[in-house]
């Protein structure tokens, strides 16, 4: 079994707005609520593709998120995607876990992305902890 990465992005954003930023970077927060995240998280298995992935890999248990290094450059990318998702009209939230394959979250964070430091954020994320970033000041 292995660890995944997973995020979501919700509000009601301009397809074409989101297209433009998501393919600049190698990551995927795709459009989504809360509860579409955690279906994807419950549902998935050992090595399953979901659309809710944020990376291609084989899994996630090797990625820097969470691994206590702000300066890493995938954490620096991820949070520069993030940076740029919630600035698009009509971005309300941000959803993010890293999960053990098909096991629930086992707590929930929310948190104000304004009064957050996204590397540090990422740098340190818990596993099995579901954070819900409210984009709007």
């Amino acid at each position: 079994m292995c660890y995944f990465l997973y995020a979501s992005l919700y509000g009601d954003i301009p397809a074409s707005d989101y297209q433009s930023v998501q393919k600049r970077y190698p990551y995927k927060i795709s459009p989504g609520t809360k509860h579409d995240l955690k279906l994807a998280v419950a549902a998935a298995e050992d090595c399953v593709q979901s659309d809710f992935r944020c990376t291609d890999w084989v899994c996630d248990c090797d990625s820097p998120v969470g691994q206590h290094d702000p300066d890493d450059p995938m954490i620096r990318s991820l949070g520069a995607l993030i940076s740029e998702l919630a600035a698009l009209p009509g971005a309300e939230q941000i959803h993010l876990c890293k999960t053990w394959a098909g096991r629930r979250n086992k707590r929930e964070i929310r948190l104000k992305l304004s009064d957050t430091d996204l590397p540090e954020f990422l740098a340190d994320l818990q596993e099995n902890c579901l954070y819900s970033l409210d984009l709007q000041a």
